[in-house]
């Protein structure tokens, strides 16, 4: 009798923990009945990062009450894996923390995490490793791949700013202004032989007739002659004065002037010159030069000025001796046009002896020059010239650059830093940086460079490494370069992708056909894709290996033609 309860008691114990086992066991069995949703269903990186999101759902009667599991998301990648957060969930009858699952009703658990993203992750998977236990038992279920890949088409983006160059300050043709007078004494208006030939006037002179030779490409405009009056006595007997200087003036120079013609002098009359009054006391030493303006310019009435002035007697005589002398005159003020080098004679004069062009002609030079090697003597040029200059150091640093020679770059753009900052060496700089790697310093510097129109390249290009898609096409506007075609396809503006790309100077390079390939495939255009895909890596065969693995064309993995591209 004793034996036999003994029997009954082991048989009980065993089915007990038969069940126990078999509990967890079905659970393992039966794990292709839980479902899963990934969110988005091919991961995307953006911004170097990679979100998940996942919804798990258990159905009825499937989680038993006495089992607690540990869910691990792993993204396994060629090379390794990177396990994310572990979820945590339980039976009904456990006394735990974690997410409790009914076994009648079933249930659910979310997920959803924020992962760096590392360009060996391209062709990576992501599967959710499951470890369940009941007691002191513990049993991994088959790992599930719930999403196959990372897109990681902002990896695209080309690290390339546009460089600004520092703008010449060439004028072609310039004013020229030289002055010289002839004085009277007080009073009259006959010409005094010592004043026309007093160094001024000799100088004038000679300068007018220089004029004459082509070799000095002077280019005489005109002559204004200009009679004067000093501001003291009456208003009536100066206008007298004046017309007879104007008229002495006249006769002299169409006298000395014959070959000039008539028709370059322009003949003017001030009578009662306050306003030279006024400039020359200003410009003296006189003690009272400041009560004298203020008389001048309280009386509005020159009879009340002039006695004014004439009541401050011992001030009056200097103003007699210093002031009143040189108002009493006639002046010619010469206008010419200095005839600069026009483009051909600026190349010919550079071929033949550049050091014989000024700063500004090189620089100018150098604004319409194409050729990188030629650029690059021209402004190396600059900077020999005047090694002071900021302008010939951040323009030969632009070439350097678009040459790819970064370090020489870096240096001269440096130099030019050293000798002034400005937004348009900090817009240079910053392109350096974003070549480097330096991200946070070039944005700094692009952000310093506000107002330089090239620095918006360099601006949409952080923009994308962002994923701030919509900005980075507002920064390439109607720019028609490799990025701006990425920023609009990441931007979901597919059908403007094509057009910016043809639209530029990089529309026969192998990315421009591969990005072509990939808004194809986001159209679900397969000619598109297929077509621009073949040219691509006709071009370029490494892209073959590439786009096997790009999971922009998950979709066309299995196509024929697609296949037959890649292989």
């Amino acid at each position: 009798m004793k034996k036999a309860i003994i029997l009954v008691i082991l048989s009980i114990s065993t089915v007990v923990f038969m069940t126990n086992c078999n509990g967890l066991k079905k659970m393992v069995q039966k794990a292709d009945d839980i479902n899963y949703k990934v969110t988005p269903e091919v991961l995307e990186m953006h911004n170097g990062k990679v979100n998940v999101s996942i919804n798990g759902h258990f159905p009825e009667k499937y989680f038993n009450k006495k089992v607690s599991a540990t869910i691990t998301p792993t993204i396994v990648y060629e090379g390794g894996e990177k396990a994310l957060t572990q979820v945590f969930v339980e039976g009904e009858k456990i006394k735990g923390n974690a997410k409790v699952i009914n076994y009648k009703a079933g249930g659910d658990f979310s997920y959803n995490e924020t992962f760096d993203y590392t360009p060996n992750m391209r062709r990576a998977h992501l599967e959710l490793r499951i470890t369940g236990s009941k007691g002191t038992k513990s049993q991994d279920f088959p790992p599930e791949i719930v999403a196959e890949g990372i897109v990681a088409t902002p990896d695209l983006v080309q690290l390339v700013g546009n460089g600004s160059n520092a703008k010449d300050k060439f004028v072609k043709d310039i004013s020229e202004v030289k002055s010289g007078a002839i004085n009277y004494d007080k009073n009259q208006w006959a010409l005094k032989n010592d004043q026309t030939k007093k160094q001024e006037y000799v100088d004038l002179k000679s300068y007018i007739e220089s004029t004459k030779d082509a070799e000095n490409r002077l280019e005489l405009k005109n002559i204004k002659v200009t009679s004067f009056t000093s501001p003291e006595g009456a208003e009536d007997f100066n206008q007298k004065v004046v017309d007879g200087r104007d008229g002495a003036i006249k006769n002299f120079v169409k006298k000395e002037y014959k070959e000039v013609g008539e028709n370059m002098f322009n003949y003017l009359i001030t009578n009662e010159d306050w306003e030279g009054f006024k400039t020359a006391v200003q410009n003296s030493d006189l003690a009272d030069k400041d009560m004298i303006l203020r008389v001048v310019n309280m009386n509005s009435d020159p009879i009340k000025r002039e006695q004014e002035i004439r009541n401050m007697t011992k001030t009056f005589e200097e103003l007699e001796k210093v002031i009143l002398p040189t108002l009493r005159k006639s002046e010619l003020t010469v206008n010419v046009m200095k005839i600069g080098h026009d483009d051909n004679e600026i190349e010919n004069i550079y071929k033949e002896d550049a050091s014989k062009l000024t700063i500004e002609e090189l620089l100018y030079l150098g604004s319409k020059t194409t050729d990188l090697d030629k650029l690059l003597d021209i402004y190396t040029k600059v900077t020999e010239r005047d090694p002071k200059d900021w302008r010939g150091f951040n323009n030969l640093a632009v070439v350097q650059y678009t040459k790819k020679n970064y370090s020489a770059a870096k240096t001269a753009i440096e130099k030019a830093k050293s000798l002034g900052v400005n937004a348009t060496v900090l817009n240079n700089l910053a392109n350096v940086q974003l070549v480097e790697g330096n991200l946070a310093e070039a944005e700094t510097n692009y952000k310093a460079a506000t107002g330089v129109p090239e620095a918006s390249a360099g601006q949409g290009v952080l923009s994308i490494k962002h994923g701030q898609y919509e900005n980075a096409v507002n920064f390439y506007g109607n720019q028609n370069v490799f990025n701006a075609a990425l920023a609009k396809l990441l931007a979901k503006k597919y059908d403007n992708v094509a057009s910016t790309l043809d639209g530029g100077n990089d529309k026969e390079t192998a990315m421009a056909y591969y990005l072509k390939a990939v808004a194809g495939a986001r159209k679900a255009d397969d000619k598109m894709l297929i077509d621009n895909l073949k040219t691509a890596v006709q071009k370029d065969a490494s892209l073959k290996n590439f786009a096997a693995k790009d999971v922009e064309f998950i979709k066309y993995f299995e196509n024929e033609s697609f296949k037959s591209i890649v292989k």
